[in-house]
């Protein structure tokens, strides 16, 4: 068997394949990051699964031939995507009666996270580092994803446009909680994006920034920690 992991990051979807494929199959993790593949492939070797490959490569245009795969898998890349090239090139190099196994975010205004960059704009600095205007664009392809594809509907009209079949989207909905709001500002503050931001802050701003986030944030704070539920769907798809 032949596995694609489709915007591979660090590579833990690729890893947790790998020993369903065994040494005589292999698994193949794609991403545009140099960064995130040396970690992955850092992590292949510790673990020594030799059946896991990394490479740099574009989602867009697949430096596969046809058919090549058996399945396909990716986990909250495709909205650094165009998807619809994206999706094209998912069916292109996936075998007949293969499959395609996504995790997409969902279109979701109450999380914590987006609530902070609700909270953003005012504060955002003046000056525009080459870093912060990509991650910036990152951002916004990816909210322009979620209000196209955000809704179970949405994805499947769209995998059945790239010719996709027997095509299934299912909601899920994961509570996840944190000991505090500094414990979640913490984690939030690992998004590159947000991070960068509030760096480029000057620090007046800075800091009343993070006073009217926490103003945000109290609503998702209780006796037992601070909550809340983040929304995914999940899908499959198979290519005849």
């Amino acid at each position: 068997w032949c596995v694609l992991d489709a915007g591979a990051g660090t590579g833990l979807i690729a890893l947790l394949a790998a020993p369903r494929v065994t040494k005589s199959g292999a698994v193949i993790g794609v991403d545009a990051s140099e960064q995130m593949l040396a970690h992955a492939r850092a992590r292949a070797a510790q673990f020594g699964f030799s059946q896991c490959a990394f490479r740099a490569g574009d989602l867009h245009a697949l430096d596969f031939s046809a058919n090549h795969f058996n399945a396909i898998l990716s986990q909250f890349a495709l909205h650094y995507t165009e998807p619809a090239k994206a999706l094209a090139e998912f069916y292109r190099v996936l075998a007949p009666g293969g499959m395609l196994a996504l995790h997409i975010w969902a279109l979701d205004s109450s999380a914590p996270h987006t609530k902070m960059y609700q909270v953003l704009p005012p504060y955002r600095a003046n000056t525009e580092t080459e870093m912060l205007a990509h991650l910036r664009a990152q951002a916004a392809r990816s909210y322009l994803f979620r209000q196209t594809f955000g809704t179970s509907a949405q994805i499947q009209d769209a995998l059945a446009s790239a010719g996709f079949v027997n095509v299934e989207a299912r909601a899920e909905a994961h509570p996840t909680r944190v000991a505090n709001t500094d414990a979640f500002l913490e984690l939030a503050h690992a998004s590159p994006l947000l991070r960068a931001e509030i760096l480029a802050m000057p620090e007046i701003s800075r800091g009343e920034f993070l006073r009217a986030a926490r103003a945000e944030l109290r609503a998702f704070e209780s006796l037992n920690g601070f909550a809340w539920t983040f929304h995914v769907i999940a899908v499959t798809a198979h290519k005849v």
